[in-house]
């Protein structure tokens, strides 16, 4: 297999602290958002933390969203458009993360199928997920899209704070 050639979106400290802090505070829910930095490096350095929707659509129809926000997330529409629009911007989205509550850092089968759309990235985004456990997070990975394999790979992890 290939490895997803550089530059790569690189956290800061600060970022990475607010990742972490917001994973903590929506324990026992998975936390999202995304993580935006100046066009001209890969320093991503301005998170931005969203709601996660997934409680919402699973209590209006769990027959379509069987999953609670414990096991799933779901970014709003809303935040989507502004990300889409912000891409062509001076400092554009350059990570989504989540967390996965008490099961690791990994890139799931769910989240492959959910960052791609018709066999290829859905946004020119890399991935980070945080491992989040009852007494704090435990690091987390980031992901980015290999072409050879059509899949995204992990390319890096973080420590916990």
């Amino acid at each position: 297999m290939s490895q997803p050639q550089p530059p790569h979106a690189r956290l800061t400290a600060d970022a990475l602290a607010a990742i972490y802090a917001h994973a903590r505070a929506e324990y026992p829910y998975e936390s999202c958002g995304l993580v935006s930095g100046p066009r001209d490096n890969e320093i991503a350095d301005t998170v931005l933390t969203c709601v996660n929707v997934q409680n919402q659509l699973h209590a209006a129809d769990p027959k379509t969203h069987p999953r609670d926000a414990s096991t799933a997330y779901q970014l709003e529409p809303k935040v989507l458009i502004a990300m889409e629009k912000g891409l062509r911007g001076a400092t554009p989205t350059k990570i989504i993360y989540h967390s996965h509550v008490n099961v690791g850092a990994y890139f799931s089968a769910t989240d492959q199928a959910v960052a791609q759309f018709d066999g290829e990235p859905a946004f020119p985004v890399e991935y980070v997920v945080v491992d989040v456990q009852a007494h704090g997070c435990r690091g987390a990975k980031q992901f980015a899209w290999d072409t050879g394999s059509k899949s995204y790979v992990e390319i890096g992890s973080y420590d916990p704070l």
